[in-house]
């Protein structure tokens, strides 16, 4: 089943199908002239030619392309126009198109429904968090994580969480340019009113504790523990439900599964795994799992203490400080 999207190409607006299980959120291209005088429409059809650049995410250039060149010879083939992607080596981003004004304007059209079509496919780079940087629990969590390697068998050290990288995700975000980072971090800020009502004046607390697993315990491949207010006052809730709708609405979350409020512990990998985080993110753990039911027989009740959380954060995926925590590349202040 599919939806209709409107993609702005350049000063031009176009609808566009995307299926529903794909990104909502369709980066904009820039669409620039090599002419500062373009010829008037009644000119092109009569023979001007003039070439355009499209700002396109080279993360999705390949499906441009498609296999041996397939999909770029059908875009040249239906529009006439000449169309260059540039060489995977020169991390461009920018696509040229040079025709006629018809011509342009059809290869344009042809390419803003690739890209919606295959936006979804391309991995997610930041995520929405609330990092838990108390030091306290972060020293608990560790002794458990020692503890825990002796009880489950045939896991790399890897997949335990670097306890300096403690959060709770509110949603993942697929941001492929500076100007997509640049907004996603400046709707952030924009919810600070709002989000201020939510938190009120006192400090949001937050218990982390209980383990459980993702999938049925004998065939575990996440661990994580639960989170909730210290206060009870239900306002940690609140403000993950309230940040996620707003981006969500926004269209910069296209996942379909609930929110769920928790903290990742122990992410499974086999043991010796050579993979980095960023190919296992890509790869997957081809289905590795553990039976976590000796783990939470021990320590499912197990309480890893109480912190204040102090930002919202725009994060990167697989970028660490030393320290462990992940990177940002903006933050809302909750103190």
């Amino acid at each position: 089943m599919n939806t209709i999207s409107i993609v702005e190409v350049g000063s031009r607006r176009y609808r566009v199908r995307t299926g529903l299980t794909g990104s909502s959120k369709v980066p904009a291209i820039d669409s620039r002239a090599t002419s500062h005088n373009p010829p008037s429409e009644s000119k092109a059809k009569h023979g001007k030619s003039e070439r355009i650049s499209l700002n396109i995410p080279r993360q999705v250039h390949k499906y441009i392309i498609g296999a041996r060149g397939s999909t770029l010879d059908k875009l040249r083939h239906e529009s006439q126009a000449k169309i260059t992607v540039p060489p995977e080596r020169s991390r461009s981003d920018v696509v040229e198109i040079e025709g006629l004004l018809d011509e342009r304007q059809k290869a344009e059209e042809l390419i803003t429904q690739i890209v919606a079509d295959n936006m979804a496919k391309v991995p997610y780079t930041h995520f929405i968090s609330l990092p838990l940087l108390d030091i306290d629990m972060q020293r608990k969590v560790g002794e458990f994580q020692r503890d825990a390697q002796r009880v489950l068998q045939n896991m790399d050290s890897s997949s335990f969480v670097h306890p300096g990288s403690l959060h709770i995700t509110l949603g993942m975000l697929r941001l492929l340019s500076p100007k997509d980072v640049t907004r996603a971090v400046e709707f952030l800020r924009s919810l600070a009113k709002d989000v201020a009502e939510i938190v009120g004046t006192k400090p949001l607390l937050v218990s982390v504790g209980q383990l459980a697993t993702m999938e049925a315990a004998s065939q575990a491949k996440t661990i994580y523990a639960n989170a909730d207010d210290f206060d009870n006052s239900g306002r940690l809730r609140r403000l993950c439900a309230f940040v996620r709708d707003k981006f969500d609405s926004a269209g910069y979350i296209d996942e379909k599964r609930e929110l769920k409020i928790h903290v990742s512990i122990v992410r499974a990998k086999p043991a010796h795994s050579s993979a980095d985080e960023d190919d296992l993110a890509k790869k997957g753990s081809r289905g590795f799992s553990v039976n976590a039911g000796p783990l939470l027989k021990e320590f499912g009740s197990m309480s890893f203490g109480v912190c204040r959380v102090g930002q919202i954060q725009i994060a990167r995926r697989f970028r660490h400080a030393e320290n462990g925590a992940y990177e940002n590349d903006g933050a809302l202040s909750l103190l």
